[in-house]
Formats: C-alpha cells, structure tokens, sequence
C-alpha cells in the first residue's frame, strides 16, 4: 500500500480472473483486500485447500454467503490470498519482498516459509522465525514501525493494522453464538474488535 502497488479497496476478483469460479456470487465481486485483511470476505466457514492444486481457485470456489464486510471469520486461506496477490503485483514471494525491507533491517536470519503448489508462500501459516525474532515485531509495532531510525512500517499503517476496524470472535465460534455461550469482552478479549490480520486483544 506504501509503495503504491494497490490499495485496501482493491476487488480481490480483479487480481485472479483466470481463477474465478464459472459462477462469480455478487458477494464475490464485493470482496476487497480490506475484507481479506479484516477477515470479513464473507465466506460462512473457513476456506479449506486441503487436497488442492491449486489454493487460490479452492478460496474463491469455496461460498461467499454473507455480503463481504458483515461476517467475521477467522480464515487463514483469505491471509493466503494476500499473499498471492503480494506475489501477483511484485514477481516476488512474499518472503523475498521483506526480506530487504524487514527482516534484513530487523537482523532476523532470512527464514523459511511454507508455500503452496504455485510456489506462493502460505501468508497465514508457516512462517519458522525464532523467539525473538517474532519479539521484533510487536516491539517493531510498539514504535510505529520504526526500527534503529529508520522507518520500515509507515506510521499509518501501523495505526490502521492495529485499530479497532471490525468485531471480532475467537477462532472457530460463529458471530451469531457470541450470546448463546455468554462471551462478553470482559470475560474474551478475543471481542475487543480485529484490526489487519491482528485480534487487539
């Protein structure tokens, strides 16, 4: 977003249109990076790509029931999905595109990372980083991006990706048990809202 290669408005349909399903939902037109980023795509469930060949057409084949940005599901295929779309606009994996930007400045010994069949790094899963090195970060975002004076997050971001943008659940609860199991923000922290790929918890 910094550098200018797309914004959160961004239709997710637009990225893959040789990978869209024979019948694309209205829901699935809808879906924006921010909905990828907020895990409101819409789908009802989490998408699945086990026993796929290919992850991105099993993401957008898997049903858009609710209208994207009404519906929070926890969805680690959706974080996938920004992955390819990162590797879709640079020509490179994710894990190369940071590595000059993050980890090398952050001194986190290049790491490894899953990847799909496409050689696209899994995005919400699998990356190996050592204990303090995932301590980097959170001190990375507890100084608005900056690391040693220079600036590797903008600001901005680290105040959008961590602010309140939508109402949040724990993993595997459907918004619509939140009162059936009696979960308030005082007694689940998970509640207190979902930032980008971040609980605020």
């Amino acid at each position: 977003v910094d550098a200018g290669l797309l914004k959160v408005t961004d239709k997710l349909v637009d990225f893959f249109p040789d990978k869209l399903p024979e019948e694309v939902s209205d829901n699935l037109k809808a879906v924006t990076v921010h909905d990828l980023l907020t895990m409101n795509s819409g789908q009802e469930t989490e998408a699945s790509f086990r026993g796929s060949d290919d992850w991105v057409a099993s993401f957008l084949a898997h049903p858009f029931v609710h209208e994207p940005g009404t519906w929070y599901c926890y969805n680690s295929l959706g974080t996938y999905m920004l992955s390819a779309i990162v590797q879709k606009l640079t020509g490179e994996k994710v894990l190369d595109y940071l590595t000059p930007r993050l980890f090398e400045p952050l001194h986190i010994d290049i790491p490894e990372w899953a990847e799909s069949p496409q050689g696209v790094n899994a995005g919400g899963w699998g990356l190996m980083l050592k204990t303090e090195d995932m301590a980097k970060f959170g001190q990375l975002f507890l100084q608005n991006g900056e690391w040693n004076g220079r600036q590797l997050v903008s600001k901005a971001w680290v105040s959008e990706a961590s602010k309140y943008q939508v109402p949040s659940v724990p993993a595997g609860t459907r918004p619509d048990e939140i009162e059936k199991k009696g979960l308030t923000p005082q007694n689940c922290t998970f509640l207190l809202g979902y930032g980008y790929q971040m609980w605020r918890c």
